[in-house]
């Protein structure tokens, strides 16, 4: 069994997660699918801080109305996505999942309780990727579950994988991460790139690259190459490669602290992946 968890804002690039998910979930006998909206009440007394009192029971019936109704709304939203998932491949177990609460609380009690071997989210707004890290929900996300997380930029069109980027700082979560990656894209049959950026590709980096290599051929697969990009700028020079080596998918693992501390920059974020505009998959080592 193969599981898949999918926040949903049920707005209007919801379809993109679902769209990558799909793509996941064809591929992998038995899949589960579950489409989770967390949703909170913000005009009930709690999100207000205020007390009601005996003088504002008719503005309470009012607003109990209005609460009602924005959750049938929300209801009816995820019905809607759930039956338009259900028509595109009917061999998928979907479950949908609607919640109240904040999305953090939600979206990891959800994880402990579906134990998701993969889980797709949406990234969209100015800042992206960027947000996607430092943003409240996504950054708790990330810290907090251990299983793979894949953000899917709205803008992005397409869900094949052909090429994938995986960036390395030569940490020792390398070989747990890649043999994670490898499980996951296997069905799509894609080529991997095991990329270091260095300001001085000197003879230690190599030998690095070729320790990992030689580390990883006894259970790796052949369609992993590895290279050296020469670049002062981590995320300005994966951003090239990217475009260059027409890359499908960038992952990272979160124990590449180095790495990741160029990357998590929102500036370099903005500039390797707004403008690539390629899915990103984060990988932790006990994935």
């Amino acid at each position: 069994m193969f599981r898949i968890l999918v926040p949903v804002d049920l707005t209007e690039g919801t379809n993109k997660a679902c769209e990558f998910a799909l793509a996941f979930g064809q591929h992998f006998a038995n899949t589960q699918l579950v489409l989770l909206h967390c949703y909170q009440d913000y005009l009930d007394e709690t999100a207000s801080g205020k007390a009601f009192t005996d003088e504002t029971s008719a503005s309470e019936l009012v607003t109990d109305n209005v609460l009602h109704r924005n959750q049938q709304e929300t209801e009816e939203k995820l019905d809607k996505l759930y039956h338009t998932v259900r028509k595109v491949n009917r061999n998928l177990q979907v479950e949908r999942v609607l919640m109240y609460g904040m999305p953090e609380d939600c979206i990891q009690e959800e994880v402990q309780r579906f134990k998701p071997d993969l889980m797709v989210m949406l990234t969209k707004g100015e800042s992206n990727i960027a947000r996607t890290f430092f943003g409240t929900v996504s950054t708790s996300i990330i810290q907090h579950v251990e299983v793979p997380v894949l953000t899917v930029p709205a803008t992005y069109e397409g869900a094949t994988i052909n090429r994938i980027l995986y960036a390395t700082d030569f940490d020792k979560a390398d070989t747990t991460a890649l043999n994670t990656l490898q499980q996951l894209v296997q069905p799509f049959g894609a080529a991997i790139e095991c990329v270091h950026v260095t300001d001085d590709p000197d003879t230690e980096d190599h030998e690095k690259l070729e320790k990992l290599r030689q580390k990883l051929q006894q259970h790796a697969a052949a369609n992993i190459t590895y290279t050296l990009l020469d670049g002062e700028d981590v995320a300005q020079a994966l951003q090239k490669f990217v475009s260059e080596q027409a890359i499908d998918l960038v992952a990272l693992t979160t124990h590449s602290r180095t790495l990741l501390g160029s990357l998590l920059n929102p500036s370099l974020a903005k500039r390797m992946v707004l403008e690539s505009q390629v899915p990103l998959l984060i990988l932790h080592a006990n994935s």
